[in-house]
């Protein structure tokens, strides 16, 4: 019997059966040769031995990292693949930002698979910064790492037959790819018709929902992000249907969540947390997803790559080493993170001012002006709601004392696209101002704050810095203003991670100081977010999305 490379003995967690089984794992040249006893150079030995996790559905540049460095965090806590979904970049940078993120994903071992952003733009709501296109996205499909067509938004558009939308569906259906969707809240006629063209979900929010997707043969992934916290809310879900049509996923999670708490690996324990079985919830993260994107990891099996997690424990997943074909422990705290291939200097827009924040009332002479708001509800979502506010010189005031704050979105791409002005309640700030060019998905320069000077003295230090997250304090001495630079798009840093993770939680406790909730800056960068209901701000203006229209907001 030949010499293999490595021996790993342990208690496997085999998700092929669903069963527990003190196995011999034989390893050569980075593939699984045997489940038996085999000579080895190198032997290793485990309580546990799981296959590798699988994120089903990332945003990478929600952790305000690039590949490499997202690599460098998720690999130790036996996080082996991620099914990044480029959508942000693609909005700023277009298919030459898609095609360096290709190449940033060969500077890591994190076996990084794609979907290739099939909205870009979500919508025609909002300016941003780039198109893909039916033909665009058809040469992106070819990538030899692409697994899917990145999540379907535009709803509309979908069940209406648009040319542009379906032809990137056949060109991902030609190709055997799976088609990934978006549908948060859609019921009905809608979902079926969406069913007869998508394959995924993880927009859901409620059993309910979640069980209707499934029943029309959707694999729904159940969620766990920094702002999105839907996995507790749906986890009753795998007694109900079949778990193997389930799925976990981090999709946006930030950098103190990252460094904390992990990605889909806390989702694993939570879930475990939650009462399903151990061995479900590492199926979830691995084989499923490996399932639905015909990936030949996710399982340990003759022929699979060598892709095991050693635990000393499994239902707290305490990892002990990780081996990446067949490779042990392959990242390094000592190496600086490779440098990205992607662009800096994209936050173009002129200097703005108060005035130019600002919304007047319809009769300048009124002490009073109805207006919508849009309403923070929890997590993401958002409702619909109206307030009657101050009018002083002709100009609409927040009313702090109701939460009621003015909020703008200004276009940074270079376009000359204007200015969006609304309210929102629900943020918690008592004074200052916070903004942010990570603003789904259009990625806008967001700012909102208690006063309109402040906003655009926020907005002009995100233009000075080329974009990221500022938090301005009049309460502070000097110019009071704690920044994230994000130079990369305006979305991420090639700092190190712990770099990045100290500016962060800088900015997360000065805007904290500001009454800000610790998922504060998540939630606000999804207020321009037009795809998901009730109400969202755009540069063109405030959305209904349930109408899919502008719509205004001063009230005659």
């Amino acid at each position: 019997m030949n010499r293999v490379d490595t021996l790993v003995r342990g208690s496997l967690v085999n998700v092929n059966t669903g069963a527990i089984e003190d196995r011999a794992i034989a390893i050569d040249d980075g593939t699984v040769v045997a489940l038996e006893e085999r000579p080895a150079e190198r032997e290793l030995e485990a309580e546990y031995v799981a296959p590798g996790l699988i994120d089903a559905h990332k945003h990478v540049e929600s952790s305000m990292v690039t590949v490499p460095q997202y690599g460098e965090a998720m690999l130790p806590r036996g996080v082996t693949s991620v099914v990044h979904d480029p959508h942000e970049i693609a909005n700023v940078l277009g298919a030459d930002g898609v095609r360096a993120v290709f190449e940033d994903a060969t500077k890591t071992p994190l076996k990084v698979r794609f979907s290739v952003p099939s909205s870009v733009p979500a919508s025609g709501l909002q300016d941003n910064g780039a198109t893909l296109d039916a033909a665009d996205v058809t040469a992106l499909l070819d990538h030899d790492h692409v697994v899917a067509l990145g999540e379907v938004m535009d709803l509309p558009a979908l069940v209406e037959g648009e040319t542009d939308l379906h032809a990137k569906i056949r060109a991902a259906r030609e190709r055997g790819l799976t088609v990934d969707g978006h549908l948060p809240q859609v019921s009905g006629s809608d979902l079926h018709e969406a069913a007869r063209y998508l394959d995924t979900d993880h927009e859901c929010i409620t059993e309910a929902e979640a069980r209707e997707k499934v029943e029309l043969g959707f694999r729904v992934f159940l969620r766990e992000g920094s702002s999105s916290k839907n996995l507790a809310d749906l986890v009753g879900l795998v007694d109900d249907v079949p778990t193997r049509r389930l799925s976990l996923c981090s999709d946006d999670r930030d950098v103190v969540d990252l460094v904390e708490n992990g990605g889909v690996d806390f989702a694993v324990r939570k879930a475990i947390d939650e009462g399903v079985d151990p061995i479900e919830a590492v199926q979830m993260a691995t084989l499923n997803t490996a399932e639905c994107y015909d990936l030949p990891f996710g399982r340990i099996e003759p022929g699979a790559p060598a892709d095991l997690v050693l635990l000393e424990d499994l239902e707290s997943w305490s990892v002990k080493h990780v081996l990446v074909d067949g490779r042990i422990d392959p990242t390094s705290t000592d190496r600086e993170p490779s440098p990205t291939a992607l662009s800096t200097r994209t936050v173009d827009f002129d200097p703005v001012t108060g005035n130019d924040v600002a919304i007047e009332a319809a009769n300048s002479a009124s002490e009073r002006a109805e207006v919508r708001v849009l309403e923070l509800t929890g997590g993401i979502q958002t409702g619909r709601a109206e307030a009657t506010l101050p009018v002083v010189d002709g100009v609409i005031r927040p009313a702090l004392d109701e939460d009621v704050l003015p909020l703008a979105v200004i276009e940074r791409h270079g376009r000359d696209g204007g200015i969006g002005c609304g309210f929102v309640r629900g943020l918690g700030l008592e004074r200052g101002a916070i903004g942010s060019t990570v603003a789904h998905d259009a990625h806008n320069c967001l700012v909102a704050g208690t006063e309109y000077d402040a906003m655009a003295r926020t907005a002009n230090h995100l233009r000075e810095i080329d974009g990221g997250i500022a938090v301005y304090d009049p309460d502070r001495d000097g110019e009071g203003i704690t920044a994230l630079p994000l130079p990369v798009a305006g979305l991420m840093s090639d700092d190190p991670l712990s770099v990045v993770c100290e500016r962060f939680e800088a900015v997360v406790s000065r805007a904290a100081d500001l009454g800000l909730g610790r998922h504060g800056l998540m939630t606000l960068s999804f207020l321009a977010l037009e795809v998901i209901p009730e109400y969202r701000l755009t540069n063109r203006g405030l959305v209904d999305v349930e109408r899919w229209e502008h719509v205004d907001v001063v009230l005659e």
